[in-house]
């Protein structure tokens, strides 16, 4: 019979797998725009492709950061069981 604290340790495991693959989702939905924005020649003219890149670096960054934190919260939570 499995104990109840191994259970809750289960759980938590389930929810730091959860939350590293929506970290690599995104970050891969990310690095696919850059590239289809590298790829593309047909942005409007207002636009930059330069800036684009810039903002959707920026946003790997951060959400790379945001899901890190959580992983580490995760992981800290893990331990305490």
């Amino acid at each position: 019979m499995v104990s109840e604290r191994e259970k809750d340790k289960n759980i938590k495991d389930l929810e730091y797998n959860h939350l590293l693959n929506k970290q690599n989702i995104f970050v891969i939905i990310l690095g696919t725009a850059i590239i289809s924005i590298i790829l593309s020649d047909k942005i409007p003219e207002n636009i930059t492709k330069g800036g684009l890149i810039l903002a959707f670096i920026l946003g790997i960054i951060l959400s790379l950061l945001h899901y890190s934190k959580e992983l580490g919260d995760k992981i800290e939570e893990i331990k305490r069981i």
